[in-house]
């Protein structure tokens, strides 16, 4: 039996639902399930959670021969004897057997061996997609609508079931990795990295006049740009930009359209600001693509304010390049900003984003400077693949670090003038809120103080080298001391095999 997840579209609303490709029927309590519970959720929240259904569904099939839903049925709606399931499911995930089209399940080669932190991470996220699952339909069906007991019962048996869920998902998170594991290095860049791998993009300039002045500004040539064609290179170093210097989403890019970018009217001293709204896509907008992005939470929605050169970059690659291509081919605009430069000029999607960094960026930064990823002497400290979240661990570890020195001078300001005084973690804890909010996150999430380890960890090391530079400067070749009360003594002779002096 195999599943297939299809991404559907009705009345203006997205939706995941997983068919058996015998029958091409939806499944019924994963459909309720995604309908109730995952249809609150984001559209790529959704999506990794069908993938994991999918997989636990397959593995079902394989190893009973029989669907889940039937036995689930049959077991009159009680999850308890399921529970036990997520042990060989882990283990098949572990065999990758869930990569395979075999119609039985293979036998077990890696007992015994060590679990890498990926796949405790990779794995354990499916066992606890399909733990939700279990407990949604432990909430659903384990009460006196569904079953013939009493209300007591009904209660005990659904906490206790609750209870054991708990229990089994917890015990993944527990799981010991391998103590030879590499050390983990950061998923960041360096700001020498940054600005160097910002410079290799910057778009060449062509040749053009100042219709107002008749001035006439020559050719700017980057010869290191790894992409040849002009409105490549601009849309390309605007996604970039937008990433690694104002931490958005991958998702987030591909959700901007015209109308997400603009100047504010003038304020009180007669400033003009830039804004971009970063938003979903609006009603009116037809998205074609096959996994159309959406903002992860509800905090994603909010305002940005950008240079004035970044606004002016972005002006000419609308102008003079996006709108363009639909005037030459006399196409209707959809609005959306970031575009494929060829055939029906359709939204750029995620995939293409990870494959130009993947093909071109990527390789291309290496060439130019090997020394950051050396493979003949490869240092402790060497550049992680860059990729388009890369971007944005980047730009938090780089935010944070701005908005804490800029802290730190107001407080040693007021200090100063007032007499205030306060903590690091005071003031690691205010710049983490400001991060939160200029990327996106909830009031719950743990990611922006996340961010703050390599900070922290750098601010600390540098407190260590200071101790042990002041302690260095008292470091001395002891002199020889006179012995004056002609008692044995004893020195200690480098140059003598025995180890000792005699006794004088």
């Amino acid at each position: 039996m195999e599943y297939t997840n299809l991404h559907l579209k009705r009345n203006g609303q997205w939706t995941h639902v997983m068919v058996d490709n015998e029958t091409t029927l939806p499944s019924m309590f994963l459909s309720i399930y995604g309908l109730n519970e995952l249809s609150k959720r984001a559209l790529g929240t959704q999506e990794n959670a069908m993938v994991s259904l999918r997989f636990f569904y397959v593995y079902y099939y394989k190893k009973h021969k029989r669907t889940f839903d039937f036995d689930f049925y049959r077991s009159k709606y009680d999850v308890s004897r399921f529970i036990d399931e997520l042990d060989g499911f882990f283990y098949y995930l572990l065999g990758k057997q869930h990569l395979n089209n075999e119609s039985d399940i293979l036998g077990l080669g890696f007992f015994g061996t060590v679990i890498s932190k990926h796949n405790k991470i990779t794995y354990g996220g499916h066992i606890r997609a399909v733990g939700r699952f279990f407990k949604y339909l432990n909430l659903r069906y384990m009460n006196v609508r569904f079953q013939d007991l009493s209300p007591a019962d009904a209660h005990d048996i659904h906490k206790n079931n609750d209870k054991a869920l708990s229990a089994k998902i917890k015990s993944f998170s527990d799981l010991e990795v391998s103590s030879n594991e590499p050390a983990n290095r950061y998923k960041s860049i360096t700001d020498l990295q940054n600005i160097e791998l910002n410079n290799m993009l910057i778009p060449s300039t062509p040749e053009f006049t100042d219709v107002d002045t008749g001035e006439v500004y020559e050719a700017v040539i980057n010869p290191q740009n790894p992409f040849n064609d002009g409105f490549e290179q601009y849309r390309n170093y605007l996604i970039h930009r937008l990433m690694y210097t104002y931490g958005l989403r991958v998702a987030e890019c591909l959700l901007l359209t015209k109308d997400s970018i603009g100047p504010t009217l003038p304020d009180a001293r007669g400033d003009v600001h830039y804004i971009l709204i970063v938003q979903n896509l609006p009603d009116d907008i037809e998205d074609p693509r096959k996994r159309p992005p959406s903002l992860k939470t509800a905090n994603s929605y909010r305002h940005i304010e950008l240079d004035v050169d970044d606004y002016s970059l972005l002006t000419i690659y609308i102008e003079s390049y996006r709108d363009s291509l639909f005037e030459e081919k006399e196409m209707d605009d959809h609005d959306v900003l970031f575009i494929k430069s060829t055939g029906k000029l359709t939204p750029l999607t995620y995939d293409a984003v990870r494959t130009f960094y993947k093909n071109k960026i990527d390789p291309s930064f290496i060439v130019l400077h090997p020394y950051y990823r050396s493979e003949k002497k490869r240092n402790i400290d060497s550049m992680v693949m860059l990729t388009p979240h890369v971007g944005r661990h980047t730009w938090a570890y780089m935010t944070l670090e701005y908005i804490y020195n800029d802290l730190l001078k107001e407080e040693l300001r007021l200090s100063k003038d007032y007499g205030i005084t306060s903590r690091m973690k005071g003031l690691l804890d205010a710049a983490a809120d400001q991060l939160r909010v200029l990327g996106g996150w909830s009031e719950t999430s743990t990611m922006p103080i996340r961010y703050a380890r390599r900070f922290i960890e750098i601010v600390a090391n540098r407190s260590n080298l200071g101790r042990t530079k002041q302690s260095n400067q008292y470091v001395a070749v002891p002199e020889a001391i006179t012995n004056t009360n002609n008692d044995n003594t004893y020195t200690f002779d480098v140059l003598d095999d025995e180890g000792f002096d005699e006794f004088l």
